[in-house]
């Protein structure tokens, strides 16, 4: 599959993915990140903040790894777009974390001396450095971009969509992460997915295409 064909049968789930990049980074050439964190920390509620205690293990090993799991029902294809996706964009971001950006610090750290008053979420233990890029908003846009490509119904893109956008912005709610962080995460989550995607398309080999339960069903 060529990848203008990919981006052309997903543009339920990438026009409006990118339509919102772009706002963000409008956002981030407007304002500070002082600004940008602070009109989402106040925007916080009780109902929320035990929400999105809950949302952002979208993007963590908890969901991402049954999830990936669970498309071996339907192909190995599946399966290893979905796992090539969380593991490369994440392994991407680990060394953008650990390796380039090693000073970035979160938003407790960056706002400890500043006048503002950061609401925090009790239960939620606050990271301190590795800011940026998120590594939640990355597993999270790279697992349902993965489940979006897959997905032939538009609807379901967009259901996918949603929880990937409700993960990475839960990193900002809850503090552990700043605007920018997220963004450039759900890029490289987005991106990383794609090329998987298209890249495990190009073998046309049958086997691919089925789940080892048939294979059980064959020698039963």
């Amino acid at each position: 599959m060529k990848l203008s064909e990919i981006l052309k049968s997903n543009r339920w789930y990438l026009i409006p993915y990118l339509t919102i990049f772009l706002v963000c980074v409008a956002l981030l050439m407007t304002y500070d990140r002082a600004t940008l964190h602070m009109a989402v920390n106040r925007l916080n509620t009780p109902f929320w903040d035990q929400c999105f205690k809950l949302i952002t293990e979208l993007g963590s090993g908890v969901v991402i790894v049954p999830l990936c799991l669970l498309t071996l029902c339907r192909s190995y294809r599946s399966f290893f777009t979905c796992t090539g996706a969380a593991i490369g964009a994440s392994l991407l971001t680990q060394v953008g974390k650990r390796l380039i950006w090693t000073d970035s610090p979160r938003p407790s750290v960056f706002f400890r001396d500043l006048v503002y008053e950061l609401h925090v979420v009790d239960g939620v233990h606050l990271h301190s450095t590795h800011s940026f890029p998120s590594g939640h908003a990355t597993g999270a846009f790279a697992i349902f971009t993965a489940l979006a490509l897959l997905s032939k119904n538009p609807c379901l893109k967009i259901l996918w969509l949603v929880l990937a956008l409700l993960g990475g912005f839960s990193r900002i709610y809850l503090s552990q992460h700043f605007l920018i962080d997220v963004t450039v995460g759900s890029f490289i989550g987005v991106v990383g997915a794609v090329l998987v995607w298209w890249w495990i398309s190009q073998y046309p080999q049958p086997w691919l295409d089925r789940s080892p339960l048939q294979l059980l069903k064959k020698k039963a």
